[in-house]
């Protein structure tokens, strides 16, 4: 049996964005897999989870259950491999020697210290430690960047530089890339644009899909405005909300978030402050797998989202989409696909993302037809990145 490792790639996640990635891959592994008649051990790289290990009576099984893929493939398996952070090193069993290759996705937007140094050290040593023992390290399709501290910004360079292969989802990261390391990366799209999910049924009335973002209602991790946004966004989800109540069936879709809810990045929290100002909406639940939530947003007319993700999810089912971004990597993916609907939530005051986002609104069957370049774009990536994985693992 073919054994790999994917990092980056968390199958029990609040985050649906992190675990569409994860259930996106194992369905392109699985078509590959079955492809070439063969059956794939996948390890998850994780740090060895302490707390939970004491908490569960010391029973690692139990442990390892915790962090399986509520659905797998029959042509893959899933166990983990643990690994332990000791004095800036990553320490990992012999067994990695005998991987054919590591997959690491960081999360699809993490490979950057704009969410912090130790969220970044924590990731970006990990692939580090991969190419160091001479395991082929393969940088899957994500957003790479921005890196802003010098010492950050010369460490991702070397793993670039090393790693057996390197994808980006979209022009920006691509040519950031380059320009840091000498290496270009091979442009594809987010794999989660491949995420399966159910067609819904015939129905009635206008359905407008809203996911806020609990991280951007708290102002970012920092709770101080950590994106630099120009907009308001709370005063923005109300004005919008308030202006579509009365003509459309306004929906509340969460696509990160916990039992916790004092987290800053909670979709719940918002939800919740949401409907009881606007009653009349509907406010949904966290869902259990990202193919669940694809499936809710697959039945709206419109879908505004601020999860990347919860976007990425609409436009590949084939919703009319409008993403409130607040970094990068919202233009840099849906102008790679020649979708020019986007908020920019840093360069445009409150009042201006409102009015833009009602005229989109009304104008959703636009932005219906010109989803199909990007159709064509997504499925060809697909097709390239189902071949790039016969070739790296299968020949």
């Amino acid at each position: 049996m073919l054994e790999i490792g994917i990092a980056g790639l968390p199958f029990r996640s609040g985050n649906k964005g992190c675990e569409a990635l994860s259930y996106s891959f194992l369905h392109l592994l699985d078509q590959a897999a079955r492809a070439h008649e063969k059956r794939v051990r996948v390890w998850q790289l994780t740090p060895f989870p302490t707390r939970k290990w004491i908490k569960s009576g010391l029973d690692l099984g139990r442990v390892r259950a915790g962090y399986a893929p509520a659905v797998c493939p029959d042509s893959v398996e899933t166990d983990c491999l643990f690994y332990l952070p000791a004095g800036g090193k990553i320490l990992f069993p012999g067994k990695l020697n005998r991987l054919k290759a590591v997959f690491d996705f960081t999360a699809g937007d993490s490979f950057t210290d704009l969410y912090g140094k130790e969220r970044f050290y924590a990731r970006t040593l990990v692939k580090r430690a991969v190419e160091k023992k001479g395991v082929p390290l393969i940088l899957g399709s994500q957003t790479i960047g921005p890196f802003r501290d010098d010492q950050a910004r010369g460490l991702a360079a070397r793993v670039i530089r090393d790693a057996a292969a390197v994808y980006a989802r979209d022009g920006e990261s691509q040519r950031y890339a380059e320009e840091i390391s000498g290496r270009r990366p091979q442009l594809t799209s987010d794999i989660a644009f491949a995420l399966p999910f159910e067609k819904p049924g015939k129905r009635t009335g206008a359905r407008v899909g809203f996911n806020p973002s609990g991280l951007l209602w708290n102002g970012g991790y920092s709770r101080d405005n950590q994106f630099s946004l120009k907009a308001d966004y709370r005063a923005y989800c109300r004005q919008v909300i308030g202006a579509l109540k009365d003509k459309y069936e306004v929906h509340l879709i969460p696509h990160a978030f916990s039992d916790n809810m004092e987290s800053a990045d909670n979709d719940l929290a918002a939800v919740e402050a949401l409907h009881r100002e606007f009653p009349q909406t509907v406010a949904h639940p966290g869902l259990p797998t990202p193919m669940a939530v694809k499936t809710l947003i697959a039945g709206m007319d419109v879908m505004l989202a601020a999860r990347m993700h919860a976007a990425i999810g609409a436009f590949s089912a084939g919703v009319p989409v409008i993403p409130f971004s607040y970094s990068r990597k919202f233009e840099g993916l849906f102008e790679s696909l020649d979708y020019p609907y986007v908020i920019h939530g840093a360069g445009e005051d409150t009042d201006q993302a409102v009015r833009r986002t009602l005229d989109m609104v009304e104008n959703r069957e636009k932005l219906a037809e010109d989803m199909a370049r990007g159709h064509a774009k997504t499925d060809e990536s697909t097709a390239f990145i189902l071949g790039e994985l016969g070739r790296l693992l299968f020949y």
